[in-house]
């Protein structure tokens, strides 16, 4: 069965004879679905989609509504469905099946895989708990009221006011300020009660918000104007096609996106905007906004469980029509999808580490299919796998060769760390030459970004005079120090070797590497740059909701004249001052033990060398490494993806 039949087949809509089975999936390993027997009160009230509260062992937890039916043969006394959560479904028929195809093709569980779908939260997110107030079940006569209220103008006041409408005890305190004494006495009087009740919790959405007009738009290119063109066709001929956009770094392609999205809702669709959580900076969302206004849900982890859920439910409500989030965004609950635009697509953020282990761009070229959508991937540095799916003609490839304003790539150097050592006796982490440029950047009152992928610190080893770093004999992956077992081990065939007293290679002295922290780069270049005004950003440094926010403004009043950071300052920036990119020891993205890393290294350093140069000054980029013979290294300096 394919996914549009699946669909239909799930959308049947409730007949007049209720179905008294239904079939439960839940956030569990569990490869079938349960089934529960429907009481009578909740017959008819039932539906695929839905949640539910069951018996399930000891225990009572929350799943799914896959399925109902009036069919049930096996010699089991089988439990009662005891609560419904919601009055509606929270799964859409699309995406019942969209998720059951997740959980098939990356083998989890059809539960896990709705549950990825779902806020985070969404029981304790989507209501809150509010005290009102209610005139008692049992009131005296009139005569008796009038009796008990007769030395308390207040308490009458606040009495007078319950009679006419139960209200909540936030807005009594604003109708009638300091009530709270009479509040008491009413209740000892036995007048009013005290009671807590679960409200939905509603997002405030301007009610012009989808009428609003669109912000202006940038010129285009003659080459972003061909390539617009043909996506245009495609969206107005509302078949399923899939184009890969490969534009170098600042040709424009987030006007493109823009420009598309904005297309879609001018035919009165929605659009999915998914970018890498590191990517969505205060300067895309504030991009979208301005452009789009209040039609534009943001979704991602730095938003409270609150914030998210929603944000979710003003896409559920349709009171928006385009979402804009990391990875999750592909299960926004749009109905009239049009377009989804995968930004930065090779990066590997978009895998989920835990179960369900989808992937995100896979997912939205599947959903897209389903709902005869365009899918829309554009990157500077393509993963392989989807190179290799616009060669078998899965994909169209589109191609932006130049900057806006014909800008030059910045100019890629490298250093070869091994020489700093032996020849200048220089066993800091920056480099001379960098140092150099450092300096000279500052003179000119112009920003350098210094980059330290902090996330290879795994420990490898390697030789401190040829820069030979231990691989292992069967997959070719770099070997991971273990202190305890003082052993060298695969991380992916379990290999183990002992820690050799010499380089296999030249027979060097061998050393153990740990990598070193932003923090210490910091401290280095605050010891050689004393006057610089100098900012670290990574995740140690951005735990405060506005920090990173604060650190982009400043940016841009030239508030900062030195960034260091990890992979967050490598996308989703665009600093026209920016005129120097270093890398401090670049080999670390090299030698993490994966066996993607040479291509993740080759896209980390494209990326944040297309940092640089993005103004009117050309832009220069200094690499340090201790191989700078490997042959990554040469295409990375030619800006070479092909």
């Amino acid at each position: 069965m394919n996914i549009q039949t699946e669909i239909d087949s799930l959308s049947e809509k409730p007949s007049g004879n209720a179905k008294p089975f239904a079939e439960v999936v839940f956030n569990l390993p569990l490869r079938e679905p349960f089934t529960y027997k429907i009481p009578p009160q909740l017959l008819g009230k039932v539906r695929v989609g839905m949640r539910v509260l069951v018996p399930f062992g000891r225990r009572r937890i929350t799943g799914y509504v896959v399925n109902l039916t009036d069919k049930w043969d096996k010699p089991i006394r089988l439990k009662a469905i005891v609560e419904l959560p919601d009055t509606e479904p929270i799964v859409s028929a699309e995406l019942l099946s969209l998720t059951r195809w997740l959980g098939e093709y990356y083998q989890s569980s059809w539960g896990e895989a709705i549950s990825a779908a779902l806020p985070a939260g969404l029981d304790k997110a989507g209501y809150q708990l509010v005290k009102s107030v209610r005139l008692a079940s049992s009131l005296p006569d009139e005569k008796e009221i009038e009796r008990l209220l007769k030395r308390s103008p207040k308490q009458k006041s606040v009495f007078d006011l319950i009679r006419q409408k139960e209200i909540n005890l936030p807005e009594l305190q604003t109708r009638i300020p300091k009530s709270q004494a009479a509040l008491r006495s009413l209740k000892e009087k036995q007048l009013v009660e005290v009671y807590t009740e679960k409200k939905v919790r509603e997002a405030f959405v301007p009610e012009n918000a989808m009428t609003q007009p669109f912000g202006a738009s940038l010129t285009f290119t003659p080459e972003q104007q061909a390539i617009f063109k043909k996506l245009s066709l495609a969206i107005e001929t509302e078949k399923f096609e899939s184009f890969l956009l490969h534009g170098v770094t600042g040709s424009g392609k987030t006007e493109i996106y823009i420009r598309c999205i904005q297309r879609v809702l001018e035919k009165g669709k929605t659009a999915i905007m998914m970018v890498p959580e590191i990517s969505l900076t205060p300067q895309t969302v504030e991009r979208f906004r301005q452009r789009f206004g209040d039609r534009v849900a943001i979704l991602h982890s730095g938003l409270s469980q609150t914030e998210r859920y929603l944000e979710w439910k003003k896409i559920r409500d349709e009171k928006v029509s385009i979402a804009v989030g990391a990875r999750s965004a592909v299960f926004a609950p749009f109905k009239n999808l049009g377009i989804v635009v995968i930004d930065e697509e090779h990066d590997s953020s978009y895998k989920q580490d835990s179960n369900p282990r989808y992937h995100a761009r896979d997912t939205a070229v599947m959903r897209a299919q389903s709902l005869n959508a365009v899918v829309l991937m554009g990157s500077a540095t393509p993963s392989l796998e989807s190179a290799q799916n616009t060669r078998r003609g899965k994909y169209q490839y589109l191609s932006l060769e130049n900057r806006i304003g014909e800008r030059m790539l910045p100019i890629v150097s490298m250093v070869d760390m091994r020489r700093e050592r032996k020849e200048f006796k220089n066993f800091a982490m920056l480099s001379g030459i960098l140092r150099s440029a450092i300096r000279d950047r500052l003179s000119r009152k112009e920003q350098v970004f210094l980059f330290l992928n902090r996330r290879g610190t795994a420990r490898f080893v390697f030789c401190t005079d040829c820069g030979y770093v231990l691989e292992c004999a069967h997959c070719s992956v770099t070997l991971t120090f273990h202190g305890k077992e003082d052993r060298l081990l695969c991380h992916y065939c379990n290999f183990r070797a002992r820690m050799p007293g010499r380089c296999v290679e030249c027979h060097g002295e061998v050393i153990r590497f740990s990598g070193f922290g932003t923090q210490k780069l910091e401290e280095e270049v605050k010891k050689n740059f004393p006057d610089a005004r100098i900012t670290r950003l990574d995740r140690d440094t951005t735990r405060g909701r506005d920090s990173f926010a604060a650190m982009h403004r400043n940016m841009i009043a030239g508030k900062i004249d030195i960034l260091i950071g990890t992979q967050m300052i490598t996308k989703g920036h665009d600093f026209p001052n920016v005129t120097l990119v270093g890398v401090v020891h670049a080999d670390l993205s090299l030698n993490i033990p994966d066996f993607r890393s040479c291509e993740r290294a080759f896209q980390l350093l494209t990326q944040v060398a297309g940092r640089a140069g993005r103004g009117e000054v050309p832009g220069k980029v200094i690499i340090q490494t201790n191989n700078p013979d490997h042959y990554m290294f040469e295409f990375v300096r030619e800006h070479d993806v092909n």
